[in-house]
């Protein structure tokens, strides 16, 4: 196990291509498809409300996102950090689909717009934030630079949406919604492993131990769409 430091990165030659990280590019590939999985079946089978529509373009969102990440890292040694750019825009777009899910079921219904315009006004603050921060700072020489709008972003929207709205809903709502916090709560830690740099070995490092996080993060997520599904098919 290493500490505050990351093994070297797995190289990989394939078809003459010097590739690296395969573990990181293999874990992305796995979150993508079952992602997508939850896209179609909300797409297939849950009725078009505000609420599953929003629901069902995260899910797209952060399936693109994490497919071009796995790609960010398989090619890192021709693209660089530039080519992780890409999917850390799509996080944010990602986040910004739940954040709409959660505010269009707001139970004062006045009050639905102004979150609404609130939460496309915090997108686009962040994306300019990220685009200056990407075009001033040297994000080759310390890349953890480039994460630092997108987990802010993530910290403050995702913590009202699912953590304080999730609570909220689950009294006012259905409890269903408890699924929200507790699946919030299931990816904290991968923050930890990210910031303190913990990699328990090198095939299973830091971004491998966020993965399965993330995947119990989306299976939890999905237990509270389909129990708001059955409530209001139900009402």
């Amino acid at each position: 196990m290493l500490i505050g430091q990351d093994y070297d990165k797995i190289q990989w030659n394939v078809f003459g291509l010097e590739l690296v990280e395969p573990n990181t590019f293999i874990g992305d590939v796995i979150i993508f498809f079952v992602a997508i999985y939850f896209f179609f079946q909300i797409k297939r089978y849950y009725s078009k409300s505000t609420f599953n529509v929003n629901w069902m373009y995260f899910y797209l969102f952060f399936a693109i996102g994490f497919c071009l990440g796995g790609f960010g890292h398989l090619f890192f040694n021709y693209t660089g950090v530039p080519g992780k750019y890409p999917a850390w825009f799509l996080g944010m777009v990602s986040s910004f689909f739940i954040e709409r899910a959660m505010v269009s079921i707001y139970p004062k219904v006045e009050k639905r717009k102004l979150f609404q315009q609130l939460v496309t006004a915090k997108l686009v603050l962040f994306c300019i934030a990220e685009t200056i921060v990407l075009s001033t700072l040297d994000i080759e020489a310390k890349p953890e630079r480039g994460l630092i709008v997108p987990t802010l972003n993530s910290v403050l929207g995702l913590g009202i949406a699912l953590g304080l709205l999730g609570a909220m809903y689950q009294q006012k709502v259905h409890v269903s919604f408890k699924y929200l916090w507790l699946g919030a709560l299931i990816i904290v830690p991968s923050a930890i492993f990210q910031a303190l740099k913990i990699n328990p070995a090198q095939w299973f490092d830091r971004n491998d131990v966020s993965h399965v996080l993330l995947l119990l993060g989306l299976i939890v997520y999905f237990k509270t769409i389909k129990g708001y599904e059955k409530k209001e098919l139900e009402r």
